[in-house]
Protein backbone atom coordinates (compact mmCIF):
# COMPACT_ATOMS: atom_id res chain seq x y z
CA UNK A 1 0.00 0.00 0.00
CA UNK A 2 1.42 3.40 -0.98
CA UNK A 3 1.91 6.16 1.57
CA UNK A 4 -0.71 8.30 -0.25
CA UNK A 5 -3.24 5.45 -0.22
CA UNK A 6 -2.60 4.96 3.45
CA UNK A 7 -3.19 8.64 4.17
CA UNK A 8 -6.44 8.58 2.19
CA UNK A 9 -7.55 5.54 4.15
CA UNK A 10 -6.82 7.24 7.45
CA UNK A 11 -8.66 10.37 6.32
CA UNK A 12 -11.71 8.39 5.20
CA UNK A 13 -11.72 6.47 8.45
CA UNK A 14 -11.58 9.72 10.39
CA UNK A 15 -14.46 11.16 8.37
CA UNK A 16 -16.57 8.04 8.84
CA UNK A 17 -15.80 8.09 12.53
CA UNK A 18 -16.79 11.74 12.83
CA UNK A 19 -20.01 11.11 10.89
CA UNK A 20 -20.84 8.11 13.07
CA UNK A 21 -20.21 10.12 16.23
CA UNK A 22 -22.42 12.91 14.93
CA UNK A 23 -25.16 10.44 14.09
CA UNK A 24 -24.89 8.89 17.55
CA UNK A 25 -25.31 12.32 19.14
CA UNK A 26 -28.49 13.01 17.17
CA UNK A 27 -31.81 11.81 18.61
CA UNK A 28 -33.64 9.17 16.62
CA UNK A 29 -35.37 10.60 13.53
CA UNK A 30 -39.09 9.76 13.68
CA UNK A 31 -39.89 11.57 10.40
CA UNK A 32 -40.44 9.15 7.54
CA UNK A 33 -42.61 11.16 5.14
CA UNK A 34 -42.28 14.93 5.51
CA UNK A 35 -42.16 17.81 7.96
CA UNK A 36 -44.71 20.60 7.48
CA UNK A 37 -43.79 24.10 8.64
CA UNK A 38 -46.97 26.14 8.94
CA UNK A 39 -46.70 29.89 8.36
CA UNK A 40 -49.80 31.69 9.69
CA UNK A 41 -49.49 34.45 7.06
CA UNK A 42 -49.48 34.63 3.27
CA UNK A 43 -46.43 34.25 1.03
CA UNK A 44 -43.89 37.03 0.75
CA UNK A 45 -43.96 38.44 4.27
CA UNK A 46 -41.45 38.37 7.11
CA UNK A 47 -42.83 35.23 8.78
CA UNK A 48 -42.93 33.47 5.42
CA UNK A 49 -39.28 34.34 4.80
CA UNK A 50 -38.37 32.78 8.14
CA UNK A 51 -40.04 29.48 7.32
CA UNK A 52 -38.56 29.28 3.86
CA UNK A 53 -35.10 29.99 5.24
CA UNK A 54 -35.47 26.79 7.27
CA UNK A 55 -36.81 24.86 4.30
CA UNK A 56 -33.67 25.55 2.31
CA UNK A 57 -31.44 23.85 4.90
CA UNK A 58 -33.67 21.48 6.88
CA UNK A 59 -33.99 18.68 4.31
CA UNK A 60 -30.25 18.02 4.48
CA UNK A 61 -30.56 17.49 8.24
CA UNK A 62 -33.73 15.40 8.54
CA UNK A 63 -33.50 13.57 5.18
CA UNK A 64 -37.20 13.95 4.30
CA UNK A 65 -39.06 16.64 2.34
CA UNK A 66 -39.90 19.88 4.17
CA UNK A 67 -43.11 21.61 3.11
CA UNK A 68 -43.93 25.24 3.95
CA UNK A 69 -47.70 25.75 4.19
CA UNK A 70 -49.14 29.28 4.30
CA UNK A 71 -52.43 29.61 6.19
CA UNK A 72 -53.31 33.24 6.79
CA UNK A 73 -56.18 34.82 8.69
CA UNK A 74 -57.17 35.98 12.15
CA UNK A 75 -53.82 37.60 12.89
CA UNK A 76 -52.15 34.14 12.80
CA UNK A 77 -55.01 32.27 14.50
CA UNK A 78 -56.06 30.30 11.41
CA UNK A 79 -52.62 28.75 11.01
CA UNK A 80 -52.27 28.20 14.74
CA UNK A 81 -55.62 26.43 14.98
CA UNK A 82 -54.70 24.26 12.00
CA UNK A 83 -51.50 23.02 13.65
CA UNK A 84 -53.42 22.32 16.84
CA UNK A 85 -55.94 20.25 14.84
CA UNK A 86 -53.17 17.97 13.54
CA UNK A 87 -52.19 14.77 15.37
CA UNK A 88 -49.65 15.26 18.17
CA UNK A 89 -46.95 13.42 16.25
CA UNK A 90 -44.46 16.23 15.59
CA UNK A 91 -45.03 16.30 11.82
CA UNK A 92 -46.50 19.83 11.87
CA UNK A 93 -44.85 22.83 13.55
CA UNK A 94 -45.78 26.51 13.68
CA UNK A 95 -43.50 29.51 13.18
CA UNK A 96 -44.70 32.69 14.85
CA UNK A 97 -43.35 35.67 16.77
CA UNK A 98 -43.60 37.21 20.20
CA UNK A 99 -46.58 39.24 18.97
CA UNK A 100 -48.74 36.51 17.48
CA UNK A 101 -47.71 33.16 18.94
CA UNK A 102 -49.99 30.89 20.98
CA UNK A 103 -48.75 32.51 24.21
CA UNK A 104 -50.20 35.84 23.00
CA UNK A 105 -53.41 34.61 21.37
CA UNK A 106 -54.32 32.57 24.44
CA UNK A 107 -54.63 35.89 26.30
CA UNK A 108 -55.83 38.27 23.60
CA UNK A 109 -58.14 36.27 21.35
CA UNK A 110 -61.63 37.83 21.25
CA UNK A 111 -63.16 34.39 20.71
CA UNK A 112 -63.02 31.27 22.85
CA UNK A 113 -60.20 28.97 21.81
CA UNK A 114 -60.05 25.20 21.90
CA UNK A 115 -56.62 25.33 23.51
CA UNK A 116 -54.62 27.23 26.12
CA UNK A 117 -50.98 28.31 26.36
CA UNK A 118 -50.24 25.13 28.31
CA UNK A 119 -51.15 23.13 25.19
CA UNK A 120 -48.13 24.51 23.33
CA UNK A 121 -44.39 24.29 23.75
CA UNK A 122 -41.61 26.19 21.99
CA UNK A 123 -39.06 24.09 20.15
CA UNK A 124 -36.69 27.04 20.26
CA UNK A 125 -36.20 30.67 19.22
CA UNK A 126 -33.99 31.47 16.25
CA UNK A 127 -34.03 35.19 15.37
CA UNK A 128 -34.59 38.60 16.90
CA UNK A 129 -37.15 40.79 15.16
CA UNK A 130 -37.55 44.47 15.97
CA UNK A 131 -40.52 46.78 15.59
CA UNK A 132 -40.17 50.53 15.63
CA UNK A 133 -41.90 53.87 15.21
CA UNK A 134 -41.58 54.82 11.53
CA UNK A 135 -42.41 58.10 9.76
CA UNK A 136 -41.81 59.40 6.25
CA UNK A 137 -38.52 61.06 5.46
CA UNK A 138 -40.24 64.47 5.24
CA UNK A 139 -42.28 64.06 8.45
CA UNK A 140 -42.77 67.02 10.75
CA UNK A 141 -41.58 64.80 13.62
CA UNK A 142 -37.85 64.54 14.14
CA UNK A 143 -38.13 62.53 17.36
CA UNK A 144 -40.72 60.25 18.95
CA UNK A 145 -41.28 62.82 21.70
CA UNK A 146 -42.11 65.42 19.04
CA UNK A 147 -45.11 63.27 18.10
CA UNK A 148 -46.03 62.67 21.74
CA UNK A 149 -46.00 66.41 22.46
CA UNK A 150 -48.18 67.06 19.40
CA UNK A 151 -50.72 64.47 20.57
CA UNK A 152 -50.79 65.96 24.06
CA UNK A 153 -51.36 69.44 22.60
CA UNK A 154 -53.94 68.41 19.97
CA UNK A 155 -55.54 65.02 20.70
CA UNK A 156 -56.53 63.16 17.53
CA UNK A 157 -54.14 65.13 15.33
CA UNK A 158 -51.68 62.26 14.77
CA UNK A 159 -52.69 59.01 13.05
CA UNK A 160 -50.71 56.07 14.41
CA UNK A 161 -50.89 52.54 13.01
CA UNK A 162 -49.91 49.22 14.54
CA UNK A 163 -50.35 45.64 13.40
CA UNK A 164 -53.54 44.02 14.61
CA UNK A 165 -55.88 44.11 16.32
CA UNK A 166 -55.66 41.03 18.50
CA UNK A 167 -51.88 40.80 18.58
CA UNK A 168 -49.61 41.63 21.47
CA UNK A 169 -48.86 44.86 19.60
CA UNK A 170 -52.17 46.16 21.02
CA UNK A 171 -50.72 46.04 24.50
CA UNK A 172 -47.30 47.29 23.38
CA UNK A 173 -49.00 50.44 22.17
CA UNK A 174 -51.22 50.82 25.21
CA UNK A 175 -48.26 50.49 27.55
CA UNK A 176 -46.42 53.12 25.52
CA UNK A 177 -49.47 55.41 25.59
CA UNK A 178 -49.95 54.88 29.31
CA UNK A 179 -46.30 55.75 29.96
CA UNK A 180 -46.58 58.95 27.91
CA UNK A 181 -50.05 59.89 29.22
CA UNK A 182 -51.56 59.75 25.72
CA UNK A 183 -54.14 56.95 25.94
CA UNK A 184 -57.16 57.96 23.87
CA UNK A 185 -55.32 60.91 22.33
CA UNK A 186 -53.94 59.24 19.17
CA UNK A 187 -55.97 58.47 16.07
CA UNK A 188 -54.97 54.83 16.43
CA UNK A 189 -55.66 52.46 13.51
CA UNK A 190 -54.74 48.85 12.68
CA UNK A 191 -53.03 47.32 9.66
CA UNK A 192 -52.56 43.73 8.57
CA UNK A 193 -48.94 44.11 7.45
CA UNK A 194 -45.93 46.40 7.69
CA UNK A 195 -45.88 46.76 3.89
CA UNK A 196 -49.42 48.17 3.81
CA UNK A 197 -48.59 50.65 6.55
CA UNK A 198 -45.43 51.72 4.75
CA UNK A 199 -47.43 52.45 1.59
CA UNK A 200 -49.84 54.68 3.52
CA UNK A 201 -47.02 56.51 5.26
CA UNK A 202 -45.67 57.41 1.83
CA UNK A 203 -49.12 58.45 0.59
CA UNK A 204 -49.65 60.67 3.63
CA UNK A 205 -52.62 58.69 4.98
CA UNK A 206 -50.56 57.76 8.04
CA UNK A 207 -48.38 59.98 10.18
CA UNK A 208 -46.59 57.16 11.95
CA UNK A 209 -46.62 53.38 12.31
CA UNK A 210 -45.21 50.91 14.81
CA UNK A 211 -44.08 48.21 12.38
CA UNK A 212 -41.20 45.88 11.55
CA UNK A 213 -37.90 47.69 11.04
CA UNK A 214 -35.29 44.97 11.51
CA UNK A 215 -34.29 44.73 7.89
CA UNK A 216 -31.00 46.01 6.57
CA UNK A 217 -32.76 48.14 3.94
CA UNK A 218 -34.38 50.23 6.69
CA UNK A 219 -31.06 51.60 7.96
CA UNK A 220 -30.54 54.05 5.10
CA UNK A 221 -33.95 53.90 3.44
CA UNK A 222 -34.46 57.13 1.45
CA UNK A 223 -38.21 57.34 2.17
CA UNK A 224 -38.49 56.42 5.85
CA UNK A 225 -37.10 57.49 9.17
CA UNK A 226 -37.11 55.23 12.23
CA UNK A 227 -37.67 57.43 15.27
CA UNK A 228 -37.24 54.67 17.86
CA UNK A 229 -36.77 50.91 17.93
CA UNK A 230 -38.65 48.59 20.23
CA UNK A 231 -35.84 46.78 21.97
CA UNK A 232 -34.75 47.17 25.56
CA UNK A 233 -31.24 48.61 25.88
CA UNK A 234 -30.25 45.55 27.93
CA UNK A 235 -31.15 43.25 25.00
CA UNK A 236 -29.00 44.98 22.37
CA UNK A 237 -26.09 42.73 21.29
CA UNK A 238 -22.57 44.12 20.93
CA UNK A 239 -22.70 43.85 17.12
CA UNK A 240 -26.21 45.34 16.77
CA UNK A 241 -26.48 46.97 13.30
CA UNK A 242 -29.22 49.49 14.13
CA UNK A 243 -28.25 52.78 15.76
CA UNK A 244 -31.74 54.24 16.26
CA UNK A 245 -32.67 55.25 19.83
CA UNK A 246 -34.72 52.75 21.78
CA UNK A 247 -38.32 53.56 22.70
CA UNK A 248 -37.35 53.61 26.36
CA UNK A 249 -34.52 56.07 25.71
CA UNK A 250 -36.78 58.22 23.54
CA UNK A 251 -39.49 58.66 26.18
CA UNK A 252 -37.28 58.35 29.26
CA UNK A 253 -39.35 55.57 30.83
CA UNK A 254 -38.78 51.84 31.30
CA UNK A 255 -41.37 49.56 29.70
CA UNK A 256 -42.14 45.89 30.21
CA UNK A 257 -43.62 44.86 26.86
CA UNK A 258 -41.89 46.98 24.26
CA UNK A 259 -38.87 44.82 23.58
CA UNK A 260 -37.33 42.38 21.16
CA UNK A 261 -39.69 39.89 19.54
CA UNK A 262 -38.16 36.47 19.06
CA UNK A 263 -39.11 34.26 16.11
CA UNK A 264 -40.20 30.93 17.59
CA UNK A 265 -40.92 27.39 16.44
CA UNK A 266 -43.92 25.89 18.27
CA UNK A 267 -45.29 22.36 18.62
CA UNK A 268 -48.07 20.82 20.68
CA UNK A 269 -47.12 20.05 24.25
CA UNK A 270 -48.47 16.49 24.15
CA UNK A 271 -46.12 15.54 21.32
CA UNK A 272 -43.99 12.61 22.58
CA UNK A 273 -40.89 13.88 24.33
CA UNK A 274 -38.48 11.97 22.09
CA UNK A 275 -40.05 13.67 19.06
CA UNK A 276 -39.75 17.10 20.65
CA UNK A 277 -36.11 16.29 21.35
CA UNK A 278 -35.53 15.45 17.70
CA UNK A 279 -37.29 18.58 16.46
CA UNK A 280 -35.17 20.71 18.79
CA UNK A 281 -32.03 18.98 17.51
CA UNK A 282 -33.05 19.51 13.87
CA UNK A 283 -34.02 23.17 14.20
CA UNK A 284 -31.01 23.98 16.38
CA UNK A 285 -28.70 22.35 13.83
CA UNK A 286 -30.12 24.50 11.03
CA UNK A 287 -30.26 27.66 13.17
CA UNK A 288 -26.54 27.32 13.85
CA UNK A 289 -25.69 26.59 10.20
CA UNK A 290 -23.44 29.28 8.74
CA UNK A 291 -25.61 29.69 5.63
CA UNK A 292 -28.81 30.02 7.66
CA UNK A 293 -27.29 32.54 10.05
CA UNK A 294 -25.99 34.61 7.14
CA UNK A 295 -29.46 34.60 5.56
CA UNK A 296 -31.05 35.92 8.76
CA UNK A 297 -28.30 38.49 9.31
CA UNK A 298 -28.55 39.67 5.69
CA UNK A 299 -32.29 40.10 6.14
CA UNK A 300 -31.69 42.22 9.22
CA UNK A 301 -32.77 39.77 11.93
CA UNK A 302 -29.73 38.83 14.00
CA UNK A 303 -29.62 35.04 14.12
CA UNK A 304 -29.47 33.21 17.43
CA UNK A 305 -30.62 30.02 19.09
CA UNK A 306 -32.53 29.76 22.37
CA UNK A 307 -33.22 26.22 23.52
CA UNK A 308 -36.62 24.95 24.62
CA UNK A 309 -36.15 25.74 28.29
CA UNK A 310 -34.89 29.27 27.70
CA UNK A 311 -37.61 29.98 25.14
CA UNK A 312 -40.25 28.64 27.51
CA UNK A 313 -39.09 30.96 30.30
CA UNK A 314 -39.09 33.92 27.92
CA UNK A 315 -42.59 33.24 26.57
CA UNK A 316 -44.03 32.44 30.01
CA UNK A 317 -42.85 35.86 31.19
CA UNK A 318 -44.46 37.58 28.19
CA UNK A 319 -47.66 35.58 28.70
CA UNK A 320 -47.84 36.67 32.34
CA UNK A 321 -47.26 40.32 31.47
CA UNK A 322 -49.93 40.21 28.77
CA UNK A 323 -52.40 38.87 31.33
CA UNK A 324 -51.53 41.73 33.66
CA UNK A 325 -51.98 44.30 30.90
CA UNK A 326 -55.14 42.86 29.32
CA UNK A 327 -57.55 44.77 31.62
CA UNK A 328 -56.07 48.00 30.25
CA UNK A 329 -56.90 46.92 26.71
CA UNK A 330 -60.39 45.81 27.69
CA UNK A 331 -61.00 49.19 29.33
CA UNK A 332 -59.73 50.99 26.24
CA UNK A 333 -62.00 48.93 23.94
CA UNK A 334 -65.05 49.88 26.04
CA UNK A 335 -64.21 53.54 25.59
Amino acid sequence: MSRMTGRVGVLLAALVGATSAFAQDAPENFLNRQLTIVIPYGPGGLTDARGRAFQAHMEDVIDVPVVVQNLSGGGALVGTNFVYSRPSDGTHVLIASGSDGPHAHSVLSPTELGWSWEDWTPIGQFAMSILGFVVSEDSQFETLMDAVEQVRKEPGSVTLASLGPGRADDLYMLEFMQATDTIGKWNWVFYSSSAAAQADILSGDLDMAYIGVSRKDMIDHPNFEVLAQGIKPSEIPDDWPFDWPTVEDAIGTELDLVGASYATVFAKTDTPEERLDYLEYAFETVANDEGFRKARDDYGEPALWRDRETAQDNLDAVHTKLQEMKPLRDEHVKQ
